[in-house]
């Protein structure tokens, strides 16, 4: 599980690292497209599909990222009404249904991705294949089920406590 969890961090650096440069390079795009497009009267012909692409990784790269530390948003409808178990294992069941909707869906873009006519479709002003999007975000979705069940084994809530203390260690 040591392994894992090293391969987890390092998944989690490099989304970061992806997460941060697609961030960059959006508020570049935009400054240099209002730059070219009100002082220079020459837009950025391809600065709209670019900042589109840009900001879909940083969100998909941001979604897996927030999976990966456990800071999915939550509404707690049960923690005052149940024990402490009953609580964890109601949690570890909403992680469970996350990964199931997270890998459903990360299959349904690999199949996806299979299809010979993704690939021929290019971009209009970029002139990259529809497909390369589209596998970046399958690829993240691969990171985020991975991390998800990651935090699944982690949390599994009928361990015992030696269990708990041996593996925060």
């Amino acid at each position: 599980m040591k392994h894992v969890r090293m391969l987890d961090r390092f998944l989690f650096r490099l989304e970061l690292c992806i997460a941060v440069l697609a961030m960059t390079g959006l508020v570049a795009i935009l400054i240099a497209q209002v730059i070219c497009r009100y002082l220079l009267q020459s837009p950025l012909f391809f600065a709209e599909e670019l900042a589109l692409v840009l900001m879909i990784v940083a969100t998909f790269a941001g979604f897996s990222l927030m999976v990966a530390e456990g800071r999915l948003i939550t509404i707690d409808l049960f923690g005052g009404r149940v024990g402490a178990r009953a609580h964890a294992a109601i949690g570890w069941a909403m992680r469970l249904t996350v990964l199931a909707l997270a890998a459903a869906l990360t299959a349904f873009s690999i199949r996806y991705l299979m299809v010979p006519w993704v690939w021929a479709e290019h971009s209009a002003t970029l002139g990259l294949p529809r497909a390369l999007l589209y596998a970046i975000v399958t690829a993240e979705l691969c990171f985020l089920v991975f991390h998800q069940l990651v935090q699944l084994v982690d949390t599994w809530p009928f361990r015992s406590v030696r269990q708990h203390v041996e593996g925060a260690t």
